[in-house]
């Protein structure tokens, strides 16, 4: 008898082993105040790290490394690890394990990626090891991005119902090892999966006048981290719609440059700037989306305005990633130059998938020998490529 009972101990043991690591449960909520960096890392040798009151952060899986990402917990951050969850990528570590025929169109904005099978047995057991670099790394919960490329030309001929079997599918692994998981924009399919979501990731809700379709949502007690990018991107900005627009009120709003770096506006007009170190992944612009058509007058800015009004900044604003929505024009390709001028002088050069050029760009627009400065985003952002 005791001999079974200590060989059934044993197995149980082991099979624990076998499972990997199972976190411990955090807690999502309403209006919790976040920070999302996916360009660089937070630089953990200069903590307490601003905003020091945010417990939420959301940072890439790949460039984080679990020092820092255990550095962040043990400081009270709950901790999201971001990846792309429907595109293949030429820089990650694990791109030859992508099957081709699971691989289907390049994205416009983006010639070193492409959309994936996301029901392919292949397609999943990488993503699966993905989320466990996650769970061996620490990360509380994962931000799985680029999911709705059934909304796109993606060459695979994937379907909504695809999207919601990959987010379920997504879901039950995260939670194998006591990860959470949050939906990233694709609101036609929240009511379907927000039973099993524990936070949505929405970029833009302001801009295209959508956040309304997240009041059941937030109504459950749980967030949305909201974020929005201005520009410029100033204090003032907080004044605005982007801030204080229909459904948004509840939200946890950032306001933020393209390339997601340290650098946040809040919406009580707080800007806070998180240090970092310097990552190996290119920059992630994009086009902006159609604003919508029809617009509502306010005394505050809005972003489509009928009329010029002197004294209130125009946010003019554009998605960062990769996904576009069906109702976005189609991807734009430009011969433009950049419309900045060169802040450094003297012959300076900028290297494989730096930015170049832009709005407001100060830096070099010339790139190292090889490489040529393209509009990803014209007239915003311009990147060597």
């Amino acid at each position: 008898m005791i001999g079974s009972l200590f060989t059934m101990l044993s197995w149980i043991f082991c099979a624990g082993l076998l499972a990997g690591p199972v976190l411990a449960q955090v807690s999502f909520s309403r209006g919790q105040k976040f920070q999302i960096i996916l360009t660089g890392t937070p630089d953990t040798s200069k903590s307490p790290l601003p905003p020091i009151d945010a417990p939420v952060w959301d940072v890439d899986l790949f460039d984080n490394d679990a020092a820092t990402i255990k550095a962040l917990k043990d400081s009270g951050k709950i901790v999201i690890c971001y990846f792309s969850a429907g595109t293949w990528e030429d820089w990650r570590d694990d791109v030859k394990d992508f099957p081709a025929a699971d691989l289907g169109k390049v994205l416009p904005e983006w010639p070193n990626e492409k959309w994936i099978r996301t029901g392919s047995t292949k397609i999943r057991d990488i993503m699966a090891k993905r989320i466990k670099i996650g769970a061996d790394k620490g990360c509380d919960a994962i931000d799985p991005d680029n999911t709705d490329g059934y909304q796109n030309d993606n060459g695979l001929n994937l379907q909504k119902n695809d999207l919601i079997n990959y987010m379920q599918w997504l879901q039950k692994t995260a939670a194998s090892y006591g990860m959470k998981i949050g939906l990233k924009n694709s609101l036609d399919i929240l009511p379907t999966v927000a039973p099993i979501m524990d936070f949505a990731v929405n970029e833009q809700c302001a801009q295209l006048n959508e956040c309304t379709a997240y009041d059941s949502f937030l109504a459950s007690d749980k967030p949305v981290f909201h974020i929005e990018y201005p520009t410029p991107l100033t204090p003032a900005q907080a004044n605005t719609t982007l801030c204080n627009g229909p459904g948004t009120n509840g939200m946890s709003t950032v306001l933020k440059e393209m390339a997601l770096n340290g650098i946040t506006i809040y919406c009580d007009g707080s800007r806070e700037e998180t240090p970092t170190k310097g990552t190996t992944n290119p920059p992630r612009p994009s086009k902006p989306p159609t604003p919508p058509k029809t617009t509502t007058k306010k005394s505050s800015t809005t972003i489509r305005r009928t009329s010029t009004e002197p004294n209130e900044p125009t946010p003019t604003t554009r998605r960062p990633t990769l996904t576009t929505r069906a109702s976005s024009s189609p991807a734009r390709t430009s011969s433009q130059k950049p419309t900045s001028t060169p802040g450094n002088g003297g012959g300076c050069r900028q290297k494989h998938w730096d930015q170049c050029g832009g709005n407001d760009w100060k830096g070099c627009t010339v790139c190292e020998s090889g490489f040529t400065c393209k509009g990803v985003s014209p007239p915003y952002y311009y990147q060597c490529l």
